[in-house]
């Protein structure tokens, strides 16, 4: 099965290129809204990002660049956790999270 968007409103459905089990649940597909989301939304984001990143080590990049920060803004638009992001695939996390980046740099 190949992954795709669908229009679905001004949401996205993106189907996953195989299932995904994240809490007991079996997961086939989001339905990702960047536009619905708000300036709160992002500082929510920023707050959870940087709160992790401040229990790791490395050099501050650009957090609209890191994957970590795009995979939070990828959850806040599907309305979901962000470990099922975390969870998906590899090329499904990584189109998903190019998305993100996509919306932020706009």
């Amino acid at each position: 099965m190949e992954t795709e968007n669908k229009q679905k409103g001004t949401a996205k459905v993106f189907t996953f290129a195989r299932p995904v089990t994240f809490e007991g649940n079996t997961v086939e597909s989001l339905s990702i809204d960047f536009d619905q989301l708000i300036g709160e939304d992002i500082l929510a984001c920023d707050r959870q990002y940087r709160a992790e990143s401040a229990r790791q080590s490395g050099g501050e990049m650009i957090k609209e660049m890191n994957k970590a920060y795009q995979a939070y803004i990828v959850a806040k638009a599907a309305g979901v956790k962000v470990g099922l992001i975390r969870a998906l695939p590899a090329k499904d996390f990584t189109k998903l999270t190019l998305q993100a980046q996509g919306f932020l740099l706009l």
